[in-house]
Parts: structure tokens; C-alpha cells; sequence
């Protein structure tokens, strides 16, 4: 089976490691960029690095997207024109226009589109989803979360001002970015229907988009969320709580634990874990084979991603109008 990673960033090169480590043996990518392309090939001998798109596309049974979002859905048309089943990076593309269009093609032709939402694949995540689904703390009323890290520490070394999260017109900033907080409220706590937002540049970054963005939102089941995304936060932090007629649910990600709260026992049952970051990339990958092989059905699809892409449009338009508005 052949490989292609499009886009040789951070994300695409942690991508074209583990597919390695995983045994895939025909890899190939390509990069815009001369610079990312020499130092791709000299850090991963073992691929194929091209010097166009449409080579690194040939042949390719699957193709992960790790470009900046504003090109994710053409190049997913390109790759899905070739009969390849997709991985696209979060979030799904800079805008949901023409998404719609690409994901009924994709259907249409039996492609697999996978959207590369990772922390879908992180133990702690599983249990907490396994323990709502089971009722474990009843009926669901409130659940809130923070997602926040500061850009200037993303890229080690280098200057935050010349990567795509600076420029709103690459797909750039914290509302695209950090959507990981938008997709695992929705997988834990069920559709969001309607929002309120405040997305707003409020720090000293030096970037053309937004920095802040805070979400209050209403779930089907008629639970109330907060989900809070920052690019400027020192202390890189990722938690959220969940509570319930029955309990509370704690995920606390630099713990590495999920803490129950038993109010019949009045204690916390605390369940800790161990395994490293990368563990969860590690296992997208292997879902992203099976997927290909027609052994498993995307854990988060495109229209899964889409859902989520149309929370970002139902936030973008409330804090424009600075009024609730349904998703």
C-alpha cells in the first residue's frame, strides 16, 4: 500500500514517521516548499520525497493532508480524483464551502474520508466517552472546557510570525486551530445546535487573526457548554468537566488522568494513565490503514469534520452579530 503525506510541517512529518514505525514501506511527499522538501529527505531516507504534488499523488492508495487549511479541500479533490482515500488534517479546510461537494464525491466513489481529529485516539478521551455513553454520571447538564497554548512556543526556535497560524488567509488562528476543543465536546456531549461566541485578537501577537475564542453553547440534549481556546496562554493547558445529575467527569490533560466525582460516596475515583503523546498520532495512523483497507469506518469522517467546521461558522457569525445563532 502506497502512502502520500502532502505537506512537510510539524504534523506532516510527525504523520510520515509513524507511518514508517507502523510498516508502511511505500511513502511518499511533497511540500511547497524546497527548503521542507531537502529536509524531509535528509530525515526520512526511507521516503519518497517529490518535487511535485501531482508525483507524490500518483499511485497513492491514501493521502494525508497537512497543508495550511486554506488548500486542504483542493488538494482532497486532486487526490480524491485519483481514487484515493483521504486524512485531512483539522480542521477539515479554512471555510466549509465546497466540502459538501468533495465529501458526497468521495461517497459517491466509496472514498474514505478520515478527519485527523487525534485526541479521538487518546486513552483518557476513550474512557471518558465510554463512561457518558455508559450514564455513568447521569443525565449531562453542563460541561465546559480550555484549550490554550501561546503561539510564540509552537515553533521552537523559529519566528511564529512567518507560519500560516499568523495569517488568516492560509486558515490561520485559534478558532480553526484549536477545534480540537470543538470535536471532542461534540463526540462527548452529543451536536451542538446553537452558539454564542466572543472570537477576537486581544494580545501583543503579532498576526492577522484571531487569538481568543470563547464559545458558549447549546447541545440537543439541551446541556449547556463553555469551550474556551486561547493562542496566548503560557502554561500550555488542556482540561474540561462534565457534569451530571449523577457526577462529574475531569480530564486533565498534562495529569494524563480522568477523575470521576461519586456524589453517593462523596470522593473522586481517579483513573491515571500512562503512554506518551505520540501514542494517539501513532493509532490514528493504524485507523487510517484500516480504513483503507476497507477494515474499519472513519472514527471522525468528513461529514463529522464538516459538523464541526459549521460550529466554526455558527461562532464566527455570533460574535460578528454578537447574538446567538443556530448551527
Amino acid at each position: 500500500m502506497k502512502i502520500a503525506v502532502i505537506g512537510l510541517g510539524s504534523i506532516g512529518r510527525r504523520h510520515l514517521g509513524n507511518f514508517h514505525t507502523i510498516g508502511v514501506e511505500a511513502l511518499q511527499a511533497y511540500d511547497a516548499t524546497e527548503t521542507q522538501r531537502n529536509a524531509a529527505g535528509a530525515q526520512f531516507p526511507y521516503a519518497r520525497i517529490t518535487p511535485t504534488l501531482e508525483a507524490a499523488l500518483d499511485g497513492a492508495a491514501g493521502v494525508v493532508v497537512c497543508t495550511p487549511p486554506s488548500s486542504h479541500l483542493e488538494i482532497a479533490r486532486l487526490a480524491a480524483a485519483r481514487g484515493a482515500h483521504l486524512m485531512i488534517e483539522k480542521p477539515l479546510a479554512g471555510l466549509s464551502e465546497g466540502l459538501d461537494d468533495l465529501l458526497r464525491a468521495c461517497d459517491a466513489r466509496g472514498l474514505k474520508v478520515l478527519t485527523a481529529y487525534n485526541w479521538r485516539y487518546w486513552p483518557p478521551m476513550q474512557l471518558a466517552e465510554r463512561l457518558l455513553r455508559e450514564g455513568r454520571i447521569g443525565a449531562v447538564r453542563a460541561g465546559r472546557t480550555e484549550y490554550a497554548y501561546h503561539l510564540s512556543t509552537r515553533y521552537p526556535g523559529a519566528d511564529y510570525r512567518r507560519f500560516y497560524m499568523a495569517d488568516v488567509k492560509q486558515g490561520g488562528g485559534c478558532l480553526l486551530d484549536e477545534s480540537h476543543a470543538i470535536d471532542y465536546m461534540r463526540w462527548l456531549l452529543g451536536e451542538v445546535v446553537e452558539v454564542s461566541a466572543v472570537v477576537d485578537r486581544v494580545s501583543s501577537l503579532e498576526i492577522s487573526t484571531d487569538d481568543l475564542a470563547d464559545l458558549t453553547v447549546r447541545f440537543a440534549s439541551g446541556a449547556i457548554g463553555n469551550i474556551h481556546m486561547n493562542l496566548f496562554a503560557w502554561n500550555v493547558h488542556s482540561h474540561l468537566e462534565i457534569m451530571g445529575e449523577d457526577g462529574v467527569i475531569q480530564w486533565r490533560r498534562f495529569e494524563n488522568e480522568i477523575r470521576v466525582f461519586d456524589p453517593k460516596a462523596n470522593r473522586w475515583e481517579i483513573y491515571p494513565f500512562g503512554g506518551q503523546l505520540n501514542d494517539m498520532y501513532v493509532e490514528e495512523a493504524r485507523h487510517f490503514l484500516a480504513c483503507v483497507r476497507g477494515e474499519a469506518t472513519p472514527a471522525c469522517d468528513g461529514w463529522d469534520g464538516l459538523r464541526t467546521m459549521r460550529v466554526i461558522d455558527a461562532a464566527r457569525r455570533a460574535a460578528s452579530e454578537r447574538r446567538w445563532v443556530r448551527v
